[in-house]
């Protein structure tokens, strides 16, 4: 599958948020990003990240093992590797910045840490809680397009390290993004599935509204 740099633009969550809500996000995005932090605070932030791509490993892990389309079981197994390898990148940041014992100490658990606002947590909770293909799919097209928007405007405030690694991630995330979006298309027919659809989407554009703002009136 061939991903292209529009593909964030073009997505499905581009088409519900609108034109006038992506600037906005991308304006507050902005301003969060470019915040100063020391190693401790960046360790911290990027201990945050660590938390949804650990949370999607579990997650999704889990999905690959009650779906039977072999097209999308195959998608899930390359959404599993992609996230445990951001997990790893994140936790090998925090290292670089403040040290191993540091990390142990502070943040020895990938799936938790003193987050921005409870609706963070919220999210990956309901992530989890989803039981069927659509209410899946919608939360890896939706969700990483999401990501995707933010970590693009992170670009504009990093070191060249976390820069290269960060792109990495934001190519994963644009597959990720294609790959959910295709299998809807093709698996997501009835008008059952398409209602489900759009009410999951509609839910989680919500939530993410809310995780947004709880991260740009944050101190991490």
């Amino acid at each position: 599958m061939t991903i292209e740099s529009s593909d964030l633009i073009d997505s499905r969550y581009a088409q519900l948020m609108g034109s006038d809500r992506i600037v906005k996000l991308a304006e507050q995005t902005q301003a969060f990003f470019a915040k100063e932090r020391g190693p401790e605070e960046l360790a911290r932030l990027f201990a945050v990240f660590r938390v949804g791509e650990h949370h999607a490993v579990i997650t999704i892990g889990d999905w690959l093992k009650s779906t039977p389309e072999l097209d999308v079981k195959d998608g899930f197994a390359r959404l599993v590797w992609d996230e445990a390898r951001h997990t790893r990148i994140w936790t090998q940041r925090m290292v670089e910045l403040v040290g191993e014992h540091a990390v142990e100490r502070h943040y020895p658990d990938p799936t938790g840490v003193s987050g921005p606002s409870t609706e963070y947590f919220r999210l990956w909770d309901e992530y989890a809680k989803a039981d069927s293909l659509p209410k899946r799919l919608a939360y890896i097209y939706v969700v990483d397009a999401w990501a995707g928007f933010a970590y693009t405007a992170y670009l504009n405030h990093i070191d060249p390290v976390t820069k290269w690694h960060l792109q990495t991630i934001l190519g994963d995330e644009r597959f990720h993004v294609a790959f959910g979006q295709k299998m809807a298309e093709r698996y997501c027919t009835s008008p059952q599935d398409r209602e489900l659809l759009a009410r999951e989407e509609e839910k989680i554009v919500t939530i993410l509204s809310n995780v947004t703002d709880g991260f740009v009136s944050s101190e991490v």
